[in-house]
C-alpha cells in the first residue's frame, strides 16, 4: 500500500499531547481512519519546530514507534529520563508505557510515527 506525499493529510497541532509549541503532521492516516484489518492506527511524518515538545503521555492500549529522520532532540522514556536523539535513532513505547519528545536543537526535528494495536 502506497501513500503518496502529495496525498497526505496536513495538520498543525498546537501543544501536542499537552506539550509545547507546534507540530506539523503529514498523515497517511489518523486514528480511526486506518485501512481495514490493519494493526496500525496512525502513520505519519511529524515535524517539531525548535523548542517544541510532545508532552509526556501514556499508551494505554497501543504502542508507538518513532524513527528520527533529521534534527536533534531529547526522548523521554518510560522512566521519564531524557536521552539525546538524532537521525537514525528509533524509539519504541509499549502498551502501558509512557514517553515524550522535545526538539532541543535549532533545526526542525522530523520523525516518522507509527501507532499500532497491541
Amino acid at each position: 500500500m502506497l501513500f503518496k506525499s502529495e496525498g497526505l493529510e496536513k495538520v498543525v497541532v498546537e501543544k501536542p499531547r499537552g506539550g509545547s509549541g507546534e507540530m506539523h503532521c503529514k498523515f497517511a492516516f489518523q486514528m480511526g481512519k486506518a485501512p481495514a484489518g490493519s494493526a496500525y492506527q496512525v502513520l505519519a511524518s511529524q515535524t517539531l519546530t525548535p523548542g517544541s515538545a510532545v508532552g509526556y503521555h501514556e499508551h494505554l492500549d497501543n504502542e508507538e514507534l518513532y524513527v528520527i529522520l533529521s534534527g536533534r532532540g531529547t526522548f523521554f522514556d518510560n522512566d521519564n529520563q531524557g536521552v539525546p536523539v538524532g537521525p537514525g535513532d528509533m524509539t519504541l513505547t509499549l502498551k502501558g508505557q509512557s514517553h515524550g519528545l522535545s526538539n532541543t536543537g535549532t533545526e526542525p526535528l522530523v520523525f516518522l510515527a507509527a501507532i499500532a494495536k497491541s
